[in-house]
């Protein structure tokens, strides 16, 4: 009879071959020598110092993980629709989580009969653990041949919103939606009706004049993964509202803010204090991706520090294997050079090495928003940003009462007016996959009708006037 120890050490082996004869492809974490080696250095400093009854929590990764480079080449044989190719995406996701998270409960609940682990949820967008553990509980962890890495909870201790205050009064109509050729396209028929954009953010208001008519509602719309609020609320920064109306704002009451007014949206409160804190991305990330599924995912904050992190690269790559595009704010850390923050200036990314969109700033009277980031990027991409909005003296939605505005500033409202233009492409091509979307969208100054335009050229249909329908 095989001892723990060597079942322990072969059960990794045959989670893997259990996956590969259902079709998902996996990846393997390299090697480690020890468990210690598996624990970010800045947890194991935090658990030298921590008393034995402390609790932390954590985020384990699990060493089998899906291969989407190679999923991705398994679905472009397969000629798939693009809903299609998202739920075989989330289904993979979903397996290779399932199998190897129960392989690891009857660990957990005797950690937890033992007072090592409090509590542990199981997340699919990776294959990843959230565990409230103390010490003691994430060296045994650690020591598991299933697990990959540990990392500890972050919350960042400044505000990651790529936005700043601008004291000016708002006008009735956005400067950035006519800049960009918005009303010439609604003239034709196209408002991004039938598209659902999403956002993770400060939260956002379903009261407000211009985004209550389109909150899609439900339970698969709103998530608060702190608990606190179970509708769409915005009350500490207005952030999160005043970026998905420059995207979907319905233009109501004769303010015209929104580029997309016929969509629909859905949002996660990951940043409710407007601070990135690792572990309520991560539950955002995961809830968009198996439960909101938008088409478009706005991005408005960016990491603090300059260089490339490239934590939130798993999370990225997911969404696009799923036909979800981010869109990311660039950051108001300009006008120097090498002003980039992650993710936005992320490179080889799913699929075949792409960049992330990556969204800078316009200035009313011409020429680049002054504090918009620039590049080089520190992750490698070769064009930093990819494209460019307005950025300044935008009236948008601000969540104190049902009608209430503000005059915004930032490429985080440059970045949903990009998202809305994304979902005019796509009531125009709602087949037109991540990558299309790219390349029809960026290369300079945001044009809806250019970007149309090169659209129909990519998926193969003369352009011709619209008459409302896709």
């Amino acid at each position: 009879m095989k001892s723990l120890s060597q079942i322990c050490l072969v059960l990794p082996l045959l989670l893997a071959a259990c996956s590969a004869r259902q079709g998902v492809p996996l990846r393997r974490s390299l090697p480690v020598a020890s468990p210690a080696e598996k624990i970010a250095p800045s947890l194991r400093a935090s658990l030298r110092s921590a008393a034995p009854e402390t609790v932390l929590r954590v985020q384990v990764d699990l060493d089998a993980q899906v291969d989407l480079a190679r999923l991705g080449q398994v679905l472009a044989r397969s000629g798939a629709a693009k809903r299609e190719r998202r739920a075989r995406v989330v289904a993979a996701l979903t397996r290779v989580a399932e199998r190897s998270q129960s392989a690891l409960r009857p660990f957990l609940e005797r950690a937890r009969r033992q007072g090592l682990v409090r509590s542990w949820r199981g997340l699919t967008i990776v294959n990843r653990l959230v565990v409230e553990a103390t010490p003691a509980g994430i060296m045994a962890l650690a020591g598991r041949p299933e697990v990959a890495s540990i990392v500890g909870e972050t919350e960042l201790p400044v505000p990651a919103l790529a936005a700043e205050p601008q004291e000016k009064p708002p006008e009735r109509t956005s400067w950035g939606v006519t800049d960009m050729g918005a009303p010439e396209v609604w003239r034709r028929g196209l408002d991004g009706s039938g598209v659902v954009v999403g956002i993770i953010d400060s939260g956002a208001s379903a009261v407000h004049e211009q985004l209550a008519a389109g909150f899609r509602g439900g339970e698969r719309s709103w998530l608060d993964p702190k608990g606190r609020n179970s509708a769409p609320e915005d009350t500490w920064t207005g952030h999160g509202t005043g970026v998905l109306s420059c995207a979907v704002g319905r233009n109501a009451a004769d303010v015209t803010v929104g580029v997309a007014p016929g969509a629909r949206w859905i949002a996660c409160a990951g940043l409710p204090e407007g601070r990135y804190n690792n572990v309520l991305a991560s539950l955002c990330a995961d809830w968009m991706l198996t439960a909101g599924q938008p088409d478009v995912l706005i991005i408005a904050w960016v990491l603090p520090t300059t260089g490339c992190d490239r934590s939130l690269q798993p999370l990225v790559d997911a969404w696009r294997a799923a036909e979800i595009l981010p869109v990311f704010a660039a950051g108001n850390h300009g006008p120097g050079a090498g002003t980039d923050r992650s993710p936005a200036n992320y490179s080889g990314l799913y699929p075949g090495g792409r960049s992330a969109l990556s969204v800078g700033g316009l200035a009313r009277g011409g020429g680049l928003f002054a504090a918009t980031s620039r590049g080089p990027s520190g992750c490698g991409a070769p064009d930093f940003p990819r494209l460019f909005a307005a950025a300044e003296d935008l009236p948008a939605a601000f969540p104190l009462t049902p009608s209430t505005y503000v005059q915004a500033r930032g490429t985080s409202y440059a970045a949903g007016l990009a998202a809305g233009a994304a979902a005019l492409l796509l009531q125009r091509h709602p087949e037109a996959s991540v990558t299309e979307l790219e390349d029809a969208l960026a290369g300079g100054r945001l044009d809806v009708p250019g970007a149309l335009a090169r659209l129909d050229r990519i998926r193969g249909r003369r352009a011709r006037p619209y008459n409302g329908a896709p």
